[in-house]
């Protein structure tokens, strides 16, 4: 719904025309066709009035996106007028979704109005590696071969050619930059209403990042395309786009949000996901993204699990019963006896009812093929859901790791995940003590024999703690967003 839009100085011969794009949402089911997508005005009357609506279902699915505009007759031309845009359908879960894009109004338009100079970024990047969004930070020396291109959407608007530079920048941890990209031609122009996906070379993150506990790159791309900007309207603010890459102790494929579920409702039926480690490392926890959900009744434990290979049962190299919660939050799981993996390996879970039980699913990349499930002692590889399941696994120390030779006591190190947090911070280890200082050096809490950092009354933003353990002091920054 807008805000209130005074237009008492306007009549029928100013052309006022309200006009936008619209389209089915990729990341939801379609509509069907007793759903529609609907516009109000708000008339001198007082009374919503609807103008424009569309109908679901898949004969009116188009892959672009559709132009409307509306004129504003003399009803709708005073001093408290708003626009509501709704949609009418099922109001539970990701279903039933439309995407709109570039409402505008003003004056001195005429209809079908749909010539913008303007350039824009249509689609947000969000991983650097070919199938994984984030790594582990100790394993970014080996991570050059599995590095990817961006692929960043460049739409002209316009009927005309534009030449565009394009420029690309990376901050570490916030301060130090690098640039990749410096005013950068786009070649060839871009053409009138052509929309150009522009892929980078490789950015190869050894190459930036030091030896830390963990670290993230804020990647800042924008272009100079000659757009302009006005009191009431900035082409510019499309030009622009950010995205943040943390690297912390686990692999994911998913960006921490579930805007779906997916899941068994058998018992004993089994759901894992396949993983490659970049190097050999002592695998120490799984995390798996159990969401609320209204439609799920499970109340029993779950049998975590990990296999070498699914086609030989001998290569279960975990089988621990354990608890979960659905909390829309990583349940981070410890495993009784950490395991060295290498190469490619699947970690997931066993379940115990006939019940539906949901794991976060990330609509926003498709690592589907990675998803298998066995029913009735048969393993299938998913061909179903598309997505990228919420099941990670993550990487450590252990006071104890059974290698091939004898069992080695190492020296203990912590870490902590997830980090950039919401304000739950999990340690690999328990500890004595542990300070939490604000960026102006003040302590700010003081936590005892603990495995966990609760810093949730505390607002967004870098903190540095001190952990002391046997005898050692470790510091360490956190990040809660």
């Amino acid at each position: 719904m807008s805000d209130k839009i005074n237009l008492s100085s306007k009549s029928l011969e100013d052309s006022v025309y309200l006009s936008f794009f619209w389209n089915f949402n990729i990341n939801g089911e379609f509509p069907d066709y007793e759903d529609s997508l609907k516009i109000d005005f708000l008339s001198k009357d007082n009374e919503w009035i609807t103008v424009w609506n569309a109908n679901g279902g898949s004969l009116n699915f188009k892959d672009q996106f559709t132009f409307n505009d509306i004129l504003l007759e003399n009803n709708f031309l005073h001093q408290n007028f708003m626009f509501k845009i709704y949609n009418i359908g099922n109001s539970e879960g990701p279903f039933d979704s439309w995407l709109i894009d570039y409402v505008y109004l003003d004056a001195n338009r005429n209809s079908n109005d749909s010539i913008f100079l303007d350039r824009a970024l249509s689609f947000r990047v969000n991983k650097l590696f070919k199938d994984h969004i984030s790594i582990p930070f100790n394993h970014i020396s080996s991570s050059n071969s599995f590095t990817d291109s961006l692929s960043i959407k460049i739409n002209n608007l316009d009927k005309d050619i534009q030449p565009i530079n394009y420029t690309l920048k990376g901050f570490i941890d916030g301060n130090s930059e690098y640039l990749i990209y410096d005013n950068e031609p786009l070649s060839p122009i871009l053409s009138g209403y052509e929309n150009r996906i522009l892929k980078t070379k490789p950015v190869k993150v050894s190459t930036y990042l030091s030896d830390n506990d963990s670290s993230s790159i804020e990647f800042l791309f924008y272009i100079e395309s000659g757009d302009s900007s006005y009191v009431n309207q900035n082409l510019r603010l499309n030009d622009t786009m950010r995205f943040n890459v943390s690297f912390e102790s686990s692999y994911s494929y998913d960006d921490g949000s579930a805007e779906f579920a997916a899941g068994l409702n058998q018992k004993n039926s089994e759901l894992v996901l396949k993983h490659l480690t970049f190097t050999e490392d002592t695998l120490t926890h799984i995390q798996i993204y159990f969401p609320n959900n209204l439609y799920s009744s499970y109340s029993s434990d779950i049998e975590l699990l990990i296999y070498k290979d699914l086609d030989d049962e001998n290569t279960k190299v975990v089988s621990q019963i354990t608890s979960l919660d659905f909390n829309d939050e990583f349940n981070l799981f410890k495993l009784n006896k950490p395991v060295i993996v290498k190469d490619s390996f699947y970690i997931g879970f066993r379940q115990f009812e006939n019940s539906f039980l949901p794991v976060g699913l990330d609509k926003n990349s498709d690592t589907s093929d990675k998803i298998y499930y066995k029913i009735d002692n048969n393993w299938f590889q998913n061909d179903v859901i598309k997505g990228s399941l919420m099941i990670r696994p993550v990487f450590g120390k252990s006071n104890y790791v059974l290698t091939s030779i004898e069992n080695k006591k190492i020296k203990k190190s912590i870490s902590i995940f997830p980090n950039p947090s919401r304000g739950i911070f999990n340690l690999s280890n328990k500890v004595e003590n542990i300070i939490v200082y604000g960026i102006d050096g003040k302590i700010l809490k003081r936590i005892n024999n603990s495995d966990r950092i609760n810093l949730q009354e505390f607002k967004n933003g870098y903190y540095i703690i001190q952990i002391e353990d046997n005898n050692r002091i470790e510091k360490h920054k956190l990040i809660k967003n």
